[in-house]
Formats: structure tokens, C-alpha cells, sequence
């Protein structure tokens, strides 16, 4: 192994993917590029080169205004309001973060909820069918993506398979065995039978594909483009994945905190 080509460039890539990646959720959780802009700021002015007290008071706030904003996922535009709903926090006994997690049902200058904004409680458990139905198709995704073999469908017959270059899978049914049927089963005196499973024309059609001479080449061309797109189907799924989990995620949290807020509302009614 070269190391100086892998330390060079490797490792340096990954460093540097790290880095942008690392950068780009902390700037998404602050929804400011206020941390970027900060640590770019100190390689040519340092902190103590600000001398202007009120400057560098204004510069103190705004990176604590960006870390509250960061660590608990608030949208608070100023110290004040991040003061006021750390009080407001403190004084009711309900976590910051679950405030952060129900995003605009939480209206962070009046610090009460929006109760047009309360989702019906059966919408989680409908993302939630969507979200397993999202994660069956990344998996199924997956595995075709890492597989060398060649999925196909015959004209006529409507059979998919799995093909090779020496022999052919049924795909149904999905779990359990198998049918299978290989090319050494092919015979030029007699037709070949047919596995269960399989229609009468299948055997025939499959042999006369292994006996084609470009088969083997045009094999080798499709497996990478099947790879390709069911990589990029991956890569689509996973992002809606994510967007139906967050959506849940937020539905719980601003039920939650509505629950909280309306038992604090009706115990303070009774007293």
C-alpha cells in the first residue's frame, strides 16, 4: 500500500467531508452560518483585538444567542427572547428541547402555544404506516444495489428473476426458497423441464439468452447501471425517510407540550 497516496488522499478527503459535514449541521441545528462565519473571522481578527466594549459585548451575545439556539434547536432571534424562554422553561418544568422539537406550534414571543397549529393525534400513527412502508423500500433498495445479480422480467411469460450468467432465480416468493433453474440444465436434444414455478416457456427463453454470445457482455454493462439506480432510489427514500421521521417526531412533541401546557393552564384554573 502507498501511504503517502492514502494520507494524502484518503484520509485528507475524509478530513475534509468531516469537516464540511460537521459544519453544515451545526449551522442547520443555529439556522444561522453564524458558526462559520465566526470561525472564519478569528484566522485574521483575534477576540482580543476588539477593543470596543460594546462591540465585543454585541459579538459575546450573538455567539450565546447561536449556541441556546444550536444546543436546544429554538428559532429565538434574540438574547432576550432565549432569556425569557429559558425563564418561562425554569418556571413550568418543561424541557427547552421539547419546545425546540415543536417548531412553530410554540410561539416564542408571546410563549404560549398555537393550538390551530396541534396536530390530530392519529397523524402520527398515518406517517408512521408511510415511514415503515419508506424503510421496507430502502432495505429492498439496499439489497438489490449490492447484488451482481440482474433483475429481469420475460416478455411474455411476465416471470422476473434474478439472472447470472449461469443461472436464474425466480424472485417471488420474496422470503423462503427459491425456484431456481441453471444454464447447465439446458440440453440441445430435448426441451428442458420446467422447475416449479416457472412457465412452460421460461426454460427455453433463459437458454436461449445464455446461448446468445453478447449475453455475457451485456450483463456486465446493466449490473452497474441496475446498481446506479437503485443506489440513487436509496438515496430518495432515505431523504423522505428522514423528512417523514422529523415531521413525526415534531406531531409528538407538539402534542406533548400541548398536553403539558393544558394541564399547567387547568391546575392554575383550579387553584
Amino acid at each position: 500500500m502507498d501511504w503517502f497516496d492514502f494520507l494524502t488522499n484518503k484520509v485528507a478527503f475524509g478530513s475534509i467531508a468531516g469537516i464540511i459535514v460537521a459544519a453544515a449541521i451545526t449551522c442547520w441545528r443555529a439556522g444561522s452560518f453564524h458558526p462559520v462565519n465566526a470561525r472564519l473571522l478569528r484566522f485574521f481578527i483575534a477576540r482580543e483585538e476588539i477593543e470596543d466594549p460594546v462591540i465585543k459585548k454585541n459579538l459575546a451575545d450573538q455567539a450565546a444567542l447561536v449556541s441556546f439556539r444550536m444546543t436546544h434547536g429554538v428559532r429565538s432571534q434574540t438574547l432576550l427572547d432565549a432569556q425569557n424562554l429559558a425563564a418561562f422553561s425554569d418556571k413550568r418544568n418543561i424541557p427547552i428541547s421539547l419546545i425546540g422539537r415543536a417548531g412553530w406550534a410554540f410561539n416564542l414571543k408571546k410563549l404560549e402555544i398555537v393550538p390551530k397549529r396541534i396536530p390530530n393525534r392519529a397523524w402520527p400513527a398515518g406517517a408512521s404506516v408511510v415511514l415503515l412502508f419508506l424503510i421496507i423500500g430502502m432495505i429492498i433498495s439496499a439489497a438489490v444495489a449490492s447484488t451482481d445479480d440482474l433483475l429481469i422480467t420475460l416478455k411474455g411469460s411476465e416471470t422476473s428473476f434474478w439472472l447470472t450468467s449461469t443461472e436464474a432465480r425466480k424472485v417471488r416468493p420474496i422470503f423462503g426458497k427459491k425456484e431456481k433453474f441453471g444454464k447447465d440444465q439446458c440440453s440441445s436434444s430435448q426441451k428442458p423441464a420446467s422447475p416449479p414455478g416457472f412457465k412452460s416457456t421460461d426454460p427455453k427463453t433463459l437458454c436461449d439468452i445464455w446461448a446468445d454470445d453478447s449475453f455475457d457482455k451485456y450483463l456486465a454493462q446493466e449490473v452497474p447501471k441496475q446498481r446506479r439506480v437503485f443506489l440513487m432510489a436509496l438515496g430518495m427514500l432515505t431523504w423522505y425517510t428522514l423528512m417523514i421521521f422529523g415531521t413525526i417526531r415534531q406531531w409528538l412533541a407538539q402534542i406533548e407540550l400541548n398536553k403539558i401546557l393544558g394541564k399547567a393552564e387547568t391546575e392554575k384554573a383550579e387553584a
